[in-house]
């Protein structure tokens, strides 16, 4: 069986490592994220302390593709996330990746948005922090194969 070439996303907050595939990574790595000398980060929304962060990647690490492995990354299904920035004047969206339970539909994604999610530390591509309350311009799910 073929191996999938995963990242951990470290989340600045609680230091959960979220680990997701890279093909699932691809669409927020091109659109808004940020490197340094330190690492690549990305705005990601962490599942288990929902905090908005500019989150770390850790490094690449191939893992089989087996039940166990596709069970631990399919508990979640992940979005992307365009919340609307908080400056007036900007035109670039908070673009951020969001894990969510399976299942949640529509308007139980906003719900779950307004009521726990709170910003520390994501940005636009220009470095302003997304308005609040968060309006969100655009979320899509993102699929990958296995």
């Amino acid at each position: 069986m073929p191996d999938a070439l995963l990242r951990d996303i470290v989340c600045e907050n609680c230091s959960c490592r979220t680990p997701q595939r890279l093909s699932t990574l691809e669409p927020i790595l091109w659109l808004q994220a940020t490197s340094s000398e330190t690492g690549i980060y990305i705005n990601f929304a962490c599942p288990l302390c929902n905090k908005l962060s500019r989150s770390r990647l850790g490094a690449g690490d191939k893992v089989p593709q087996g039940a166990d492995s596709a069970k631990c990354l399919d508990d979640h299904a992940v979005y992307i996330v365009f919340l609307k920035c908080a400056n007036v004047d900007c035109e670039s969206p908070v673009i951020l990746l969001a894990p969510m339970k399976n299942g949640m539909h529509d308007a139980d994604l906003m719900a779950h948005i307004r009521k726990n999610w709170s910003n520390h530390g994501a940005a636009c591509a220009k470095g302003h922090r997304p308005a609040h309350p968060y309006e969100v311009r655009i979320w899509k799910p993102l699929e990958s194969e296995l």
